[in-house]
């Protein structure tokens, strides 16, 4: 909420001058709340085509939700394009760090133009309010930060396009995409936003399918629980209220300290705040309530449905991968730290003319990179505890292997 509030802030200050579209606003807030973990994963000198890409992903995600607001051919052409934008970058993750980070950033005001109260003008005047957005929330984004973030270790994947699960895991974002619009536009043709937007935050950061069960489930129970009591409160601050805008604030608020509590948390946070906005604008209704639900329901089933029957990454073979990750990590620290130690009479030499650094830059490295495996290891264990506390045999063996691997290897880290 530290951008996020001063970003609101910013552009309401500007529209006592000029006439920035709400949409904007709205954009400028919903990139506010992404913006902060996306920029915490960059690794040094990444910032400034991180940011290029949030430029262009900007202008593409406007591009498409000017189409998507089309009743006829140009919807299917927007749905097409979106697709291609959320689809992408996750395909390009296996060039590297770098295009991952790229990747990552161009995607965010994708999920963030779904949220539009008001239909999106199609001129050039209303690109340069959502740039101008979009560098708002940059601005604020960018200030707080002390220094550069680390991103997660890794660089090109090798192998053939099968097994290349980032290409897997976009071939199955776009798929899940594309059947997410298809639904949207047989249950409500006027609201695209819930079958895609849940679509996008169940496949959001998982790794594979496991993940996509597991968070997908939370997530989806999360939405339908933050819709649910948001359009009902929603009686009690009618159209233009401007209760409703503090009611959003303040649910926004409460799910970011809820967080890292859990996955449902974020979602029924997330959507409750947008049913709170849409009640603003006078969306809402019992009506409105089942269709939100549906949309909820049919964007889960297709999201977590993708992941298991669309060139499925299993869960067995990313954990065996980052714990061999992990242990060449570790291999390299070892080799490293033998190699860089001097022998007593250079030692001696040595203290006669400079003082010892504590670490050299090889070992330094090296240790980075086992850190990071290690952190990327961490990440799946949720799932697999949750597998395993289910009663899935094969999970309580990958999460002894996880727990067996962490506590040899990363006693290294001191």
């Amino acid at each position: 909420m530290a951008v996020v509030l001063p970003a609101f802030w910013s552009m309401m200050h500007l529209r006592t001058w000029l006439a920035v579209p709400v949409d904007a606003v709205v954009f400028a807030v919903m990139l506010a709340l992404a913006l902060p973990r996306g920029l915490a994963r960059l690794r040094p000198g990444e910032l400034p085509t991180a940011l290029t890409a949030l430029g262009a992903g900007t202008a593409a995600a406007v591009g498409c939700g000017m189409l998507l607001d089309h009743a006829d051919w140009r919807r299917a052409l927007g749905a097409a394009a979106f697709t291609a934008g959320v689809a992408i970058p996750v395909w390009a993750r296996r060039f590297g760090t770098r295009w991952r980070s790229a990747g990552t950033m161009a995607a965010l005001p994708f999920m963030a133009i779904l949220v539009h109260p008001l239909p999106l003008a199609s001129t050039w005047d209303f690109l340069a309010w959502m740039l101008l957005a979009t560098a708002v929330a940059t601005a604020w984004a960018t200030t707080p930060r002390a220094g550069e973030g680390r991103g997660a270790a890794g660089g090109a994947t090798a192998g053939g396009w099968r097994r290349a699960a980032s290409t897997r895991m976009a071939v199955q974002l776009g798929a899940a995409t594309l059947a997410g619009f298809a639904v949207a536009q047989w249950l409500d043709p006027d609201h695209l936003v819930w079958p895609v937007l849940t679509v996008l935050v169940v496949h959001s950061g998982n790794r594979n399918r496991g993940d996509v069960l597991w968070k997908g489930t939370q997530r989806v129970l999360g939405a339908l629980a933050g819709t649910v009591l948001a359009t009902v409160a929603t009686g009690w601050a009618g159209p233009g209220d401007s209760r409703g805008i503090v009611a959003v604030f303040a649910v926004l608020a409460v799910a970011s300290a809820l967080r890292d509590l859990g996955h449902a948390f974020w979602a029924a946070g997330l959507t409750a705040a947008l049913a709170f906005l849409y009640g603003y604008f006078g969306q809402t209704g019992t009506d409105l309530l089942l269709h939100r639900l549906g949309g909820i329901l049919a964007g889960g089933a297709i999201g977590v449905l993708a992941a298991w029957a669309i060139l499925p990454v299993r869960t067995s073979d990313t954990v065996r991968a980052r714990i061999g990750r992990l242990r060449a990590a570790a291999a390299e620290l070892a080799a490293t730290s033998s190699h860089s130690m001097p022998s007593a009479r250079a030692t001696s030499a040595a203290a006669n003319t400079r003082p010892a650094a504590p670490h050299d830059a090889p070992a330094a490295a090296a240790r980075a990179r086992l850190r990071d495996a290690e952190r990327e290891l961490a990440l799946l264990e949720p799932t697999v505890r949750a597998g395993a506390r289910l009663g899935f045999g094969s999970a309580r063996r990958l999460a002894d292997a996880i727990s067996e691997a962490r506590m040899i290897h990363c006693g290294q880290l001191g």
